[in-house]
C-alpha cells in the first residue's frame, strides 16, 4: 500500500544548484518494503448474458502484493540530502484485463517507482519515476485496512465487466487525486511547512492510461500502456517521444494541505487540483479497434483530463474521522448527441480508533458517474475465455447503427442511459504482533448498479491477512 503521509520538510531546486559541496560519505543503499497477503471468502454475483451464458466467480481467493525497496542517500556538506529511491515489485505481472478492441492492458512491470530526491531546510524535490506530490499529500478517510481503504488499494472484488464498463467503479482505487497517473516520469516539488500549511506541485510530460471504463463506444486512447511506452505509469528509460498519438500530455498538479492541533484536537486539511491536455492523432475518426480520439457513431471523445479533490481528517482520544469529496471527468468529453457528460463525482468518509496495538475502522465510499454516452448490455459470453459479445457492437467489433438513428428512439438504437454508480461500504482492523508485523482483517461489500448487466454487480467478502513492514 501506497504511503501518503509526508514529513514536515520539502525541497526548493535551489538548495541542489548551490555551490558545490562534498558529501561526508558516499551513498549507502538500504533495503526496506513490505509484503501483504490475504485469505479472501465472499462472493462475486455472475454475469447474466442476454442469451443465457454466465461469467461466474470463485469465492475463495489468496491475494498478495508487495515491493523490495532499495534507499539510499548522503548529506552534502551544505546541508542538503540527495539519495534514490529504487522498488521492486515483489511479484510476477499479469496481463491484465483486455480493453477496448482487443487491447490488452498489461501490468507488465518489474519495476514500480526509481527516482532521485534531494531535500534541506529549503523544501524536497523528486525527479523520476514516481506518484505526484498533490497524491500524497491526501488527508481524507481514514482506514485500519491496510490494502484497502479509500486512498490507494492494491486489489480488486469485483465482477470483472463492471471493472471494465462501468465507469464510476474507474475511481474507486481511491479518493486522493490522480491515482490513475501514478509513476508517470515526472517532477514533484513540495515546499517548507510554514504555520501548518504546505505546497505541492507537479508536471509530468505524458501518459499513456490504459484504455478501461469506456464502455464499447468506439473510442481508445494511445498505443495501450505496455512497458516502454512514452507516457507509460511505471519506471520506463523513455525518450524521442511523438505527440500525435492519442495521449495526455502535460500533466499539471497544485495541491496543499494544513497540519495543526488545538489543545487535544488535531486538525488536517487537504485539497488538490490536476489538469492534462489531451493531445489528438492523426488518424480517422472511426470505430473499435482504432487509436480515436472521438467515434462519429456513438458521439463518444476523448478529451482534457481535468481532475480536484477536497478532504479533512480530525484526532481527539485516539479516534480519528474524516472525508473527502472530489470530482473526476475521466479524460472523457461530454457526448456529441446527447449533450451529457461522463464525469464522476465521488464522496466518502470514515471513522477510526487505535488504542495500544490496535486499530479499527468503519468507512463509506459512493462514485457517481453521469453516463453521457450510455452503457451496453452483455449479450453473449464465450465458453472458457469468458470474452464478452456487448450490445453495441457487431461480430466485426464495430457499433452497430449509425448517428443519424442512434440517439432518436429508434428500435436498433442499444444504448442504455441513466447515472452508473458504485457503493462501498468496509470494516477494517489491525493488530500490531511486533515491529512491522500486523495481524489485519476486515468486510467489506461493492454494490454497482446502472441500465445495463455489463456495469451492475454486487460483491462482498471478509478477509484475514498480515502486512509486514521492513
Amino acid at each position: 500500500m501506497k504511503k501518503l503521509l509526508l514529513g514536515s520538510t520539502a525541497l526548493v531546486a535551489g538548495g541542489v544548484l548551490a555551490a558545490p559541496a562534498m558529501a561526508a560519505d558516499p551513498i549507502k543503499i538500504g533495503v526496506g518494503g513490505y509484503y501483504t497477503f490475504y485469505g479472501v471468502a465472499g462472493n462475486i454475483d455472475p454475469t447474466y448474458a442476454m442469451n443465457g451464458s454466465t461469467t461466474s466467480y470463485k469465492g475463495f481467493e489468496i491475494l498478495q502484493e508487495g515491493e523490495i525497496h532499495f534507499i539510499g542517500q548522503t548529506k552534502l556538506d551544505n546541508g542538503t540530502s540527495v539519495g534514490l529511491t529504487v522498488e521492486l515489485e515483489g511479484w510476477n505481472p499479469n496481463p491484465g484485463i483486455t480493453g477496448q478492441g482487443g487491447v490488452a492492458a498489461p501490468s507488465n512491470a518489474q519495476i514500480d517507482e526509481a527516482f532521485m530526491f534531494a531535500f534541506g531546510d529549503w523544501g524536497r524535490v523528486e525527479v523520476g519515476s514516481r506518484d505526484a506530490a498533490t497524491y500524497r499529500m491526501y488527508y481524507g478517510t481514514p482506514s485500519a485496512f491496510i490494502g484497502w481503504g479509500a486512498i490507494q488499494h492494491n486489489h480488486n472484488w469485483q465482477n470483472s465487466s463492471v471493472i471494465t464498463n462501468n465507469k464510476a467503479y474507474g475511481r474507486t482505487m481511491a479518493t486522493t487525486i490522480t491515482p490513475q497517473w501514478q509513476d508517470a516520469n515526472r517532477i514533484n516539488y513540495f515546499t517548507p511547512r510554514f504555520a501548518g500549511l504546505q505546497i505541492g506541485v507537479g508536471y509530468a510530460p505524458k501518459l499513456n492510461a490504459t484504455s478501461g471504463n469506456y464502455g464499447s463506444t468506439g473510442i481508445i486512447s494511445g498505443p495501450g500502456n505496455p512497458a516502454g511506452v512514452c507516457g507509460y505509469n511505471n519506471a520506463v528509460n523513455q525518450n524521442n517521444c511523438p505527440t500525435a498519438d492519442y495521449a495526455w500530455q502535460d500533466l499539471f498538479g497544485i495541491g496543499a494541505n494544513y497540519l495543526n492541533k488545538f489543545g487535544d484536537v488535531t486538525v488536517a486539511l487537504y485539497g488538490a487540483f490536476a489538469y492534462a491536455s489531451f493531445v489528438p492523432g492523426y488518424g480517422p475518426i472511426t470505430g473499435v479497434g482504432v487509436s480515436s480520439p472521438a467515434n462519429m457513431i456513438t458521439g463518444a471523445n476523448l478529451s482534457s483530463w481535468k481532475q480536484w479533490v477536497v478532504g479533512a481528517q480530525f484526532g481527539y482520544a485516539g479516534f480519528t474521522v474524516g472525508g473527502a469529496l472530489g470530482y473526476d471527468n475521466n479524460g472523457l468529453g461530454g457526448n456529441y448527441y446527447t449533450g451529457s457528460d461522463n464525469d464522476t463525482r465521488f464522496y466518502s468518509a470514515g471513522i477510526m480508533y487505535e488504542t495500544g496495538p490496535w486499530q479499527m475502522s468503519f468507512m463509506w465510499a459512493g462514485f457517481y458517474n453521469d453516463n453521457g454516452n450510455g452503457s451496453s448490455n452483455v449479450t453473449a459470453i464465450a465458453p472458457g475465455s469468458n470474452a464478452q459479445t456487448l450490445s453495441w457492437v457487431n461480430a466485426s467489433g464495430n457499433p452497430f447503427t449509425s448517428n443519424s438513428t442512434f440517439f432518436s428512439n429508434n428500435p436498433s438504437t442499444n444504448a442504455l442511459f441513466g447515472q452508473e454508480q458504485v457503493q462501498k461500504w468496509e470494516v477494517g482492523a489491525n493488530y500490531a504482533l511486533g515491529p512491522g508485523i500486523k495481524l489485519v482483517g476486515g468486510w467489506q461489500m461493492y454494490n454497482a448498479s446502472g441500465p445495463s448487466n455489463a456495469v451492475s454487480a454486487t460483491s462482498w467478502a471478509v478477509m484475514m491477512g498480515m502486512d509486514l513492514r521492513f
